[in-house]
């Protein structure tokens, strides 16, 4: 069965079906905003481009609300594109697989994009229900997993709106009002190489299973971390053997917390036995620990081929192994100033070996610059204590709160009359593009509102189909108010 047939709004999730067979990486999000202008010009909207590819197409505003206040309605085109190693799939080419599975929608075995997917299908579908609404523009922004960049680049002169509702939270009953700043730090260390002495033999050492998620608003979860694991793992083994690494692969995503991590090694003929008993205890130890949140973690030891070529060292596999036990990876602090939420992390993304050299990416979030800075220079003395060196890309800033807000009272009204409850009003680890539209145009007043959404940059990620309608609903009678 399709998994959208019978579902309703039809405006909504026609949108969305469209989209999860758009394929759009960041960075690679022509075809997505080419279906948008398509869409926009089947309308007579007028619509702008700016140079890095950010779209807004402006909708004039219901019949007798011309002299509304122009509302900025807000999503980006790309997707965070992650899938489980088994599972053949290419995001340059493929549709989404989606599955219903009762009242959540997936994919089979990769992320499904409704991050923040179903932000863009909500706006078509504004477009398609005649909703009452003053002016209007919707932005599209692109490349926004990434780092923001999109937003980072944004021409503000193609927004005139004050007011702007941002779709990419992932919560309903939650109105986010603030959010982390952050930056990526990438780093490169050097390896020394030799030959695999003959008496050797290799093993590849995986740990796999792991869920993975959002570094931001899943980093206080406890979740595992496959890369940390895995130099866990190699620290006790070369604490046994001399170990010869030729191959070292986990993580990808800066915003995603690695689920997998591979690595190929040799170590002496005598000490097989040994390696292999250490893994399994070190597996059961690992799964007294977080066993109850990663239920599906393994970590196996089995034998290879010996690879041709080169691996390091020895010494140099001892170095690898303590930069990324010294890399911070988890919640570094809290804040004092909203109780509850987190003020400092660190995320180790992603660690291969290329050639000779050990490349990383690392991502620091926090609500104060200083201490998001402070974060980047311990990755910094991981890498330079192996004889490496960083560089910091992608930094954008935090997002203020404002309590006194009028469109957060305005939010908050409408939240009860509709439910008969308080909106829950919160701060997040996350970067959201708010923070950087925000200081771009200065005077904007901002709120982020989404659908529960579970499992975000993940193969597990699904969208909730009752909250997606609910929210929208709140949508479609929000912009009644302006």
């Amino acid at each position: 069965m399709n998994a959208f047939e019978g579902l309703e709004p039809r405006s909504l999730w026609a949108a969305f079906e469209a989209i999860t067979r758009i394929p759009r990486p960041s960075q690679k999000e022509e075809k997505v905003r080419a279906w948008l202008i398509e869409e926009a010009e089947k309308r007579n909207f007028s619509h702008r481009t700016d140079s890095v590819g950010n779209l807004v197409v402006n909708v004039p505003a219901s019949s007798g609300k011309e002299g509304r206040p122009t509302v900025v309605l807000q999503g980006h085109m790309d997707m965070v594109c992650e899938k489980n190693r088994a599972v053949e799939f290419d995001f340059q080419k493929d549709a989404i697989r989606v599955v219903r599975d009762g009242d959540w929608l997936k994919a089979d075995g990769t992320t499904l994009g409704a991050d923040n997917g179903i932000a863009v299908a909500m706006m078509l579908a504004v477009l398609e229900d005649n909703v009452e609404h003053g002016p209007l523009e919707l932005l599209f922004t692109m490349d926004e997993e990434s780092g923001l960049i999109g937003a980072l680049e944004l021409d503000p002169t193609l927004i005139t709106g004050r007011i702007l509702v941002n779709l990419d939270s992932e919560d309903e009953g939650v109105v986010c009002i603030g959010c982390a700043g952050g930056k990526n730090t990438e780093g490169k260390v050097p390896l020394s190489t030799e030959s695999i002495p003959e008496n050797s033999l290799s093993y590849e050492l995986e740990v796999l299973g792991l869920n993975g998620g959002h570094s931001g608003t899943e980093i206080h979860v406890g979740l595992g971390n496959a890369i940390s694991l895995c130099a866990r793992v190699l620290d006790r083994l070369s604490r046994q053997a001399p170990l010869r690494i030729s191959a070292l692969s986990g993580g990808d995503k800066h915003n995603a917390i690695p689920r997998e991590c591979a690595v190929v090694l040799s170590a002496p003929q005598e000490s097989g036995e040994k390696l292999k008993n250490l893994v399994s205890e070190i597996e059961q130890e690992i799964q007294s620990e977080i066993g109850d949140i990663e239920p599906k973690l393994r970590v196996t030891l089995s034998e290879t081929s010996t690879p041709a070529g080169a691996a390091t060292t020895p010494d140099s596999s001892v170095s690898l192994i303590r930069t990324l036990l010294l890399i911070p990876h988890g919640v570094l602090g809290m804040s004092r100033v909203t109780p509850g939420v987190v003020e400092t992390s660190s995320n180790l993304a992603a660690a291969k070996i290329q050639g000779e050299t050990l490349e990383l990416l690392t991502s620091q979030r926090s609500s104060v610059a200083s201490l998001c800075n402070a974060a980047a220079e311990r990755v910094r003395a991981a890498a330079e204590a192996a004889g490496g060196s960083v560089r910091y890309v992608s930094e954008y800033p935090a997002w203020r709160p404002n309590p006194h807000s009028a469109l957060l009272a305005k939010c908050r009204d409408l939240y009860q009359e509709m439910n008969g409850a308080e909106i829950e009003v919160a701060v997040v680890h996350a970067g959201l593009e708010c923070g950087v539209i925000g200081s771009k145009i200065p005077g904007m007043e901002m709120v982020s509102i989404g659908p529960d959404i579970r499992g975000p940059h993940s193969p597990d990620e699904r969208l909730s189909i009752s909250s997606a309608v609910r929210v929208y609903e709140f949508l479609k009678s929000f912009l009644g108010r302006f």
